[in-house]
């Protein structure tokens, strides 16, 4: 896993790499000082810069102002936000699959904006850093382990933590090295590194 995400940050260190962008809005969620319209604003570009404002995406259709209710959700889940000294556990999975239903509730009923596991964990990656971001490249890399957490659902996050408990040790010492990542930030590079990398072979 180690030398995985060794490679994964170096690859995408440069100044101004859209990836950077996750940690932008990080932080802008770990301020006290930052209104919900400014917090909306750091949402709605990290999400594009991530990708889901590309193509058909019904996000496309809005502007940054529909994620200020979101930031009203997320900011009453502000226990869960994982940090340098913190970091959720199984106990705490109740409350994230409440965060998921409430944030999902408000994307399709309200905008009518499908609720996508990858929508609505890279929210909560991108603002909490509680969660990895469920895309392809993700799943891919899951798959490869051959481990079942592909899906938000109750059953495959008891999975990813189950694999997150394994590799305790290693998650601790990666975390001295890059201290500004969550361990979620180190599951999501990891797998993501994993699958892009699968991608890669299949091209050849």
């Amino acid at each position: 896993m180690r030398d995985t995400i060794k490679s994964f940050v170096k690859k995408n260190s440069l100044e101004f790499h859209r990836y950077n962008s996750w940690q932008h809005c990080y932080e802008a969620f770990g301020k006290d000082n930052l209104d919900t319209d400014t917090l909306a604003l750091h949402l709605g570009f990290y999400l594009a810069s991530w990708g889901m404002y590309r193509g058909s995406s019904q996000l496309l259709q809005n502007d940054y102002k529909v994620h200020l209710e979101p930031v009203n959700i997320l900011n009453s889940y502000k226990h869960l936000r994982c940090n340098q000294n913190y970091e959720i556990t199984l106990f705490n999975l109740p409350k994230i699959l409440e965060l998921i239903k409430e944030l999902s509730i408000y994307y399709d009923k309200k905008h009518n904006i499908t609720p996508t596991d990858t929508l609505i964990s890279k929210i909560i990656l991108g603002t909490l850093g509680c969660l990895p971001a469920y895309d392809r490249f993700f799943i891919d890399g899951v798959k490869q382990l051959e481990l079942k957490s592909t899906t938000l659902k109750e059953k495959s996050l008891r999975e990813l933590f189950k694999f997150i408990e394994s590799n305790e040790e290693e998650l601790k010492n990666l975390k001295t090295i890059y201290p500004q990542y969550t361990q979620m930030k180190f599951i999501d590079m990891y797998f993501w590194q994993l699958g892009f990398d699968i991608s890669k072979r299949k091209i050849i």
